[in-house]
């Protein structure tokens, strides 16, 4: 997986439903959002490039299975309701 900006990473989050919450100073937390309710899903972005080991971790963290999967989330082409269908179906979120 490419190394990608954190600015970018967190447009890419904003987009799918994630909300942004600061807790600590350069470090951000954004959860899903669906409904109203944070959801179980959730990853801290620096403001710092992620490095390839980092953008699979908050693959992970965002429980994308695979990295075509991942890199059509960070690209905008995985449309939010295609996301939350998608952790829906594998009981990840209600």
């Amino acid at each position: 997986m490419k190394a990608r900006k954190s600015k970018d990473i967190q447009r890419a989050l904003q987009k799918q439903g994630f909300e942004s919450f600061s807790e600590k100073d350069h470090h951000q937390l954004h959860y899903l959002v669906v409904d109203g309710k944070k959801q179980a899903v959730f990853t801290y972005v620096g403001k710092a490039q992620l490095s390839p080991e980092l953008m699979e971790t908050v693959s992970s963290q965002l429980k994308l299975s695979d990295e075509k999967m991942a890199d059509s989330f960070f690209s905008g082409r995985l449309n939010g309701e295609k996301y939350i269908g998608m952790l829906k179906e594998k009981a990840l979120i209600n």
